[in-house]
């Protein structure tokens, strides 16, 4: 009878033990979950990211000529022009298989960031416009095209100005990405249309 009173008492003295344990371990979880509700890097805290719509999307990643080209030069802009004198004319292509005029130039400024119109009647509005007698290198120069005569047609890059007010240009011509000068072409003298200006310095 003795053994039988004193298993009972251990029996309730380890259930007591037993629920003292249960008791802290619930406290314990407690202040975990109330401390984890106030941290910033708790999932309630932390802001999904947030989608932008389609046009957002595209004025995100749309680049402005003016923005970029403050960190490019004309020489620059040369530089990577003359590389590819002597690449053939291809009409619809811009890459170093094959140019056609705006093709090219897109091409040219694209090594360095910036985008231009794909054709020449879109990269006539990018940029700055610029008086003839006020032309530098790096400025394109725009030309009627040989079948419509009051449609922009054709485009180059200025590669240097003369004093006596004649400019050279490179552009990518029937027979290939050259180098011409302006007023040695009536073909192209009496198809000028007007200038723009990329870059700035």
């Amino acid at each position: 009878m003795s053994d039988l009173v004193k298993t009972k008492s251990d029996i309730n003295a380890a259930m007591s033990n037993i629920g003292s344990r249960m008791s802290h371990y619930l406290t314990v979880c407690t202040v975990i979950v109330m401390a984890t509700a106030f941290m910033p890097w708790s999932a309630s805290a932390i802001a999904a990211p947030t989608a932008l719509s389609p046009t957002a999307q595209s004025d995100s990643l749309k680049t402005k000529p003016e923005s970029v080209a403050g960190n490019v030069t004309s020489d620059d802009i040369i530089r990577e022009a003359k590389k590819y004198i002597g690449h053939p004319y291809r009409r619809g292509s811009s890459s170093p298989r094959g140019f056609d005029c705006s093709g090219f130039t897109s091409y040219v400024f694209r090594q360095f960031g910036i985008k231009l119109g794909r054709s020449s009647r879109d990269q006539i509005h990018d940029g700055t416009a610029v008086k003839k007698n006020d032309l530098k290198k790096g400025d394109l120069v725009f030309f009627t095209g040989s079948r419509h005569t009051h449609t922009i047609g054709h485009v180059g890059i200025v590669t240097e100005v003369m004093s006596d007010g004649d400019f050279r240009f490179i552009h990518a011509a029937r027979k290939g990405i050259v180098i011409d000068s302006f007023k040695s072409s009536a073909y192209y003298t009496k198809r000028y249309v007007g200038a723009r200006r990329i870059v700035e310095k």
